[in-house]
């Protein structure tokens, strides 16, 4: 019986999302999320939604260390 193994490099991800709101002046945010990424290995792509006073932040964050991305984020973010 032979074993089939899935190679890792040929398996299909999917990004995972994050999010969160801050007040319009708080512009250190979406660049601190860009640095970490950097710092990480990962790819992140933001997006910026406006509403009033406050900003929406969402990110599809992919790559390797995306776990170590999270916890990261959740501790400096």
């Amino acid at each position: 019986m032979e074993a089939s193994t899935i190679p890792v490099e040929g398996a299909v991800t999917k990004p995972i999302c994050i999010g969160l709101t801050c007040w319009l002046w708080e512009r250190g945010r979406p660049q601190r999320i860009v640095k970490l990424a950097q710092s990480m290995g990962v790819t992140v792509q933001l997006t910026q939604k406006f509403h009033g006073l406050h900003r929406e932040i969402e990110a599809q964050v992919s790559g390797r260390n995306v776990d170590r991305f999270i916890g990261e984020f959740v501790r400096h973010c």
